[in-house]
């Protein structure tokens, strides 16, 4: 191994020149060239079934919804989470009230009492003792 002195050493412009002509890597999925096709399929409704199938259908390519949606999901990795936003509070308090209603009726109806009678009577300072009419006294 031939040490050479740091002044014949390349500076680093000029290592990042020298790898300059390396070509292009291709895309690794064979889905790239659709994403537009798929972006927009998924826009209009479509489920990533229907997408699976027009693909097999219409351009011959087979791909399971599964690999559709971890496609999708890769990519949807590098979205702002400020498109994921709650709507205003005046609109969604309109929309809500009359689930809050039938949940406050539902707490404040009475609740029957499905229990069974005990079988076992507990007294401080006894012994545990079986009841022989279910737990009546």
């Amino acid at each position: 191994m031939i040490l050479q002195p740091p002044s014949a050493l390349p500076e680093g412009s000029q290592i990042i020149a020298g790898f300059a002509d390396l070509p292009p890597k291709p895309p690794r999925s064979k889905l790239e060239p659709h994403r537009d096709l798929i972006r927009e399929l998924l826009r209009k409704g479509q489920t990533y079934r229907d997408v699976a199938r027009l693909f097999q259908e219409r351009l011959g390519l087979y791909v399971a919804p599964s690999t559709l949606h971890s496609f999708v999901k890769v990519r949807a990795k590098h979205r702002k989470r400020s498109q994921f936003e709650l709507p205003p509070m005046d609109l969604a308090a309109t929309e809500v009230s009359p689930v809050l209603d039938r949940v406050a009726a539902l707490k404040a109806r009475p609740t029957a009492s499905n229990s069974k009678p005990a079988r076992f009577v507990f007294r401080e300072n006894e012994p545990l003792t079986l009841t022989s009419d279910g737990g009546e006294q």
